[in-house]
């Protein structure tokens, strides 16, 4: 059973002509368009959680809540990690969320011609899952980077069975809403340079390998050895979430050209400091960010304010969509953005010592005389993303290329976040000015969205229930990340005794617990 309204839900028709009915919630002289029955309830992200937990995955949240958020209109995600830190069962838990025709999890050993005479039935698919990159078929490879820089896969196809001089047709792959799939770094079969132009666009989600994450991992498997281990979400609320999240009409909103999801805190947004802008890629991210955000007023559109203008439909984002927005994938791209791997530490002890420019063999060659084991594409990969990240700078006047600290590397103060009490107060004014918005609608979400309770919401994490104007805890984790920056210009690369010894290798060990990467 639908819980949206049928007319207008075909994504292929241009007309916005609907039958509004009155909202049961809001005052009886106020009619607003409905995207879900009467009986609708939204369910909290911290039951999607519970659900997942019972399904025997642990940790992984903020990756799981992005990735189920993700494929409503995600464009490209890819999860990406060591091998055997848990990609697929990520990518199982969340495609689970959802009903069976709605992810489509391409198959291994399928000859070139197959996706193509399946056309129909794959296109039928809003979201589509490659798995890894490492076992992508080539046909299938071609098919994921058209997919991956945002077009429609092609090739000609022969029909044995049509009229003489029309047995060749082409045939099509549309490329899907979202489009996912898994890398595992340390596979030396796959190259993520040999894919420039989906990096670009993707979303790049790395999983959790850190030893805390590990022996939570073990410890959840003994628990259920030992039978006590019980469900949170029954049976029934369970289909009742995966029936909501199929049913969410995202169809209306990002294809339909003249509906659309308004943020009347937007330009707020963008006078704050929601991203620290010393970093180059925050030009992407904020874009990245407020997307999400309406996608997160998407997934609570049963109790959003969506308006008929007569022109199109306007659903409007709430200051707790921001809130949620920013706790799932906002805090998280600043904290990657200011976050160090052990091979980006490593090559900044050693540039920070250097007395000249270096380049890459050079710093392959030195930190493998510091007793470090590293290859040269994890030095090529390490360059490039603190590069974008602003702490090296190159030379592209020599050959090969060399590679320095830049001025802003020791920086490692950062003022970021929302204030979501001024956040709430510019929602409160704009929503005003908003076209097709009548003084009547606005009132009513000013009283619902703004004032009193309004602005609570569950933690999707804890489970707990926070006033959003209140809450400051994005700065506390930034300030925690910058310390641990810090420390990398604090610590030697070279010790001299044996106690500088002990120091390092100390620290080599606690970075690899803490990010998994390939160092040893």
């Amino acid at each position: 059973m639908s819980y949206f309204n049928e007319d207008n839900n075909d994504s292929d028709d241009t007309s916005t002509e609907t039958t509004t009915e009155p909202d049961d919630n809001a005052n009886e002289s106020i009619d607003l368009y409905q995207t879900a029955g009467p009986d609708v309830d939204t369910p909290d992200f911290h039951t999607i959680l519970q659900i997942v937990r019972d399904s025997g995955l642990v940790g992984e949240e903020e990756n799981i809540l992005t990735i189920v958020l993700g494929m409503l209109r995600g464009k490209l995600i890819i999860l990406y990690g060591v091998s055997r830190s848990g990609k697929d069962a990520i990518m199982e838990a969340a495609i689970d969320l959802y009903k069976d025709d709605y992810v489509y999890e391409w198959p291994t050993g399928e000859s070139p011609t197959a996706p193509f005479y399946n056309a129909d039935e794959i296109n039928g698919y809003p979201v589509q899952y490659f798995g890894d990159l490492a076992r992508v078929q080539e046909h299938q490879e071609k098919i994921l980077k058209a997919f991956g820089e945002g077009k429609d896969a092609e090739r000609d196809v022969t029909d044995i069975s049509a009229p003489e001089g029309e047995e060749t047709k082409l045939q099509t792959l549309s490329c899907p809403r979202t489009t996912t799939a898994t890398i595992a770094l340390d596979n030396e079969n796959v190259d993520l340079n040999d894919y420039p132009e989906m990096l670009k666009r993707a979303l790049m989600l790395s999983v959790d390998s850190s030893k805390q994450q590990t022996e939570r991992v073990v410890m959840r498997k003994l628990r259920e050895h030992a039978d006590q281990v019980e469900k949170e979400v029954d049976a029934v609320e369970k289909a009742e979430v995966r029936q909501y999240l199929s049913d969410i009409p995202v169809e209306k909103f990002n294809d339909h050209p003249n509906n659309k999801i308004v943020n009347p805190a937007a330009i707020e947004i963008g006078k704050q400091k929601m991203m620290p802008t010393d970093f180059p890629e925050a030009r992407f991210d904020v874009d990245r960010f407020v997307e999400f955000i309406g996608t997160t007023t998407l997934f609570n559109h049963a109790d959003r304010m969506t308006i008929d203008t007569g022109r199109g439909l306007k659903m409007l984002t709430t200051p707790t969509d921001i809130w949620y927005g920013m706790k799932i994938l906002g805090e998280r791209m600043i904290l990657s953005s200011l976050n160090l791997t052990d091979e980006d530490q490593a090559v900044l002890r050693y540039l920070r010592e250097s007395k000249s420019m270096c380049d890459k063999a050079d710093i392959q060659m030195g930190l493998r005389e510091a007793g470090y084991n590293i290859n040269d594409r994890d030095i090529r990969r390490s360059l490039d993303s603190m590069r974008e990240k602003g702490y090296v700078r190159v030379d592209k006047s020599s050959s090969p290329h060399s590679f320095s600290l830049s001025p802003f590397a020791s920086i490692t103060n950062f003022e970021v976040g929302l204030d979501y009490e001024a956040i709430v107060e510019e929602a409160k004014e704009v929503v005003y000015n908003i076209d097709g918005v009548s003084d009547e609608v606005a009132d009513e979400y000013v009283e619902r969205y703004c004032e009193g309770t309004g602005t609570f919401v569950t933690d999707p994490f804890t489970g707990e229930e926070l006033d959003i104007t209140e809450d400051a805890s994005l700065q506390e984790a930034v300030d925690s990340q910058t310390e641990a920056v810090a420390d990398v210009f604090d610590e030697p690369m070279f010790g001299t005794d044996s106690e500088d010894d002990e120091n390092k290798d100390s620290d080599d060990s606690d970075n690899m617990e803490l990010t998994g990467g390939t160092l040893q």
